[in-house]
Formats: structure tokens, C-alpha cells, sequence
């Protein structure tokens, strides 16, 4: 994440309170994400210096490591996300900064990854420029526009139950923010306007290996827009709840998530 304002300060504050439930829920599928997502870039991954931009918990650092790059620096405004990361033993160094403005040189990493982060940003053409200097090339995803799965809607519906309604920051990330780039044509046209000359931008499938209503309950109590909710319940509640939301996706498919995926240099 980056570029303050707002709602950047209130999704900041909320990923902040979500660090550990992240590391419990939806970090499994953002592994799994990640991990396809590094394979995807222009330049080979052996070797390289990679900036991993908006890392929340660091999956596409982690997976870029695994890949075979010879240094990893993680940066996001969520401190307590990284700290997460930190703590999982991971060689990624970390670095609280904002994805608008880079505390690096120009040209200092062969890679910039930026998973999912862009879409979280008032101006996402503005940071691809940034990820442009301080990178040679950039490997980004995002949610393809208009994707959903039951989970989403069942969670939110029996958390509304016991009171919860969604925050303004994430209204305004799934209505403005997120479109922008879940398009690939609006994201191929933003990565020009940010002066990438060689641009590709694809839709994959992903298989999350969630399959069960536990494991898809799991990953949605763990997301920023709702673990703030959920820490003003009592235990109890939050047990009901989670009962609740898995009975009600007994038979829903497999998590699958239509990735958009931008590689460009």
C-alpha cells in the first residue's frame, strides 16, 4: 500500500490489526497467488535483486526467494503486516515505506513484484512509474474485475447478523480502486501511461487448494475489512459466526481466482 490520504490511513490502521488472523487465513492463498505470479516475469528470476511492493505478510518475497533471486527487500505502510513476515524467519528485508515513493535509487533491482498491491492505490499509474525507476522490470497482479466466490458474500452476510457493516475504506476499494486495474486493458493502458514500452498483461486460473467450508471460512474471517469487526465480538459470537458461514457453504467450489497478471519493462 501507499499514498496517504483517508482511506489509505483507515485500510493501513485495519491491516495493521490484521496481521496475525492474515498470517492464519488468507496468507495461504496469496502464497499460492505468489507463487504463480513470479513465474510470470519479463526477466528471469535466478539471481535477481526483486522489490517486493505492497508485501503485506511478504507471499510474493517469499516466493521470489524460493524462485531462486539473490535479494529480497519487502515494502509496505503496514508495519505489523511486516513485522509478521519478520517473524516467520523469512531472509526478506523489510522496509516500512510508501509503494509512491521509493526510498531507493533509480535502477536498483532487476524485478519490482507488486501482488495485489495495486489496487489498493489512489494512483496506481503513478506508482508504476516509481516501481519503473527504482526497477528494470515489473511483475504485478490483481483481481480480474467483477470475480467472486460464495465465500465472500456468506461471510459478510452472517457477520451483518451480529452487526458488522463494511468499512468505508474497503466500499471505496472494491468500487474505485480496485477496477482501475482489474481490467487488463485499463492495466495494459496504465503501465504505458507510466512509460513501460513492453507490456503484457494476462488472465490466469489459480487453484487456491481451498476446497473445504472450514478452510474457505478461514481465509475470508482473516481479511482486513473484517478482523476489526471480529475482535469487538466475544469468543463466543466469533464461534457461532464461524459455525454459521461454514454451514452455509456446505457444497460451494473450490476457491479458484482469476489473476491478472501485468509483466512489463
Amino acid at each position: 500500500m501507499g499514498s496517504h490520504g483517508p482511506t489509505v490511513d483507515a485500510m493501513r490502521a485495519a491491516y495493521n490489526r490484521s496481521a496475525v488472523a492474515w498470517t492464519a487465513g488468507p496468507d495461504a492463498v496469496y502464497g499460492r497467488l505468489a507463487e504463480v505470479l513470479v513465474t510470470a516475469g519479463p526477466i528471469p528470476m535466478t539471481g535477481a535483486r526483486v522489490l517486493d511492493v505492497g508485501a503485506g505478510t511478504g507471499a510474493a518475497g517469499r516466493a521470489a526467494i524460493a524462485a531462486g533471486a539473490g535479494q529480497v527487500i519487502a515494502v509496505d505502510i503496514a508495519e505489523r503486516m511486516l513485522r509478521a513476515l519478520g517473524e516467520s524467519g523469512s531472509r526478506v528485508q523489510l522496509v516500512v515505506a510508501d509503494a509512491a515513493h521509493l526510498p531507493f535509487a533509480d535502477r536498483a533491482f532487476e524485478i519490482v513484484c507488486a501482488a495485489f498491491c495495486l489496487g489498493h492505490l489512489p494512483d496506481p499509474v503513478a506508482a508504476l512509474w516509481e516501481a519503473g525507476r527504482v526497477g528494470r522490470s515489473i511483475v504485478a497482479s490483481a483481481f480480474e474485475a467483477g470475480w467472486t466466490h460464495p465465500a465472500k458474500a456468506v461471510v459478510d452476510d452472517v457477520l451483518a447478523e451480529f452487526g458488522f457493516t463494511a468499512p468505508d475504506w474497503h466500499v471505496a476499494l472494491k468500487h474505485h480502486l480496485e477496477p482501475r486495474v482489474g481490467d487488463p486493458r485499463r492495466l495494459a493502458l496504465a503501465a504505458t501511461a507510466a512509460g513501460y514500452h513492453r507490456v503484457d498483461v494476462t488472465v490466469v486460473s489459480v487453484p487456491s487448494g481451498l476446497t473445504t467450508p472450514a478452510e474457505l471460512v478461514r481465509w475470508r474471517l482473516g481479511m482486513a475489512h473484517l478482523v476489526p469487526f471480529l475482535q469487538t465480538l466475544t469468543p463466543a459470537d466469533r464461534e457461532r459466526a464461524r459455525l454459521a458461514a461454514e454451514a452455509a457453504l456446505d457444497g460451494a467450489p473450490p476457491l479458484v481466482v482469476p489473476m491478472v497478471v501485468l509483466a512489463a519493462r
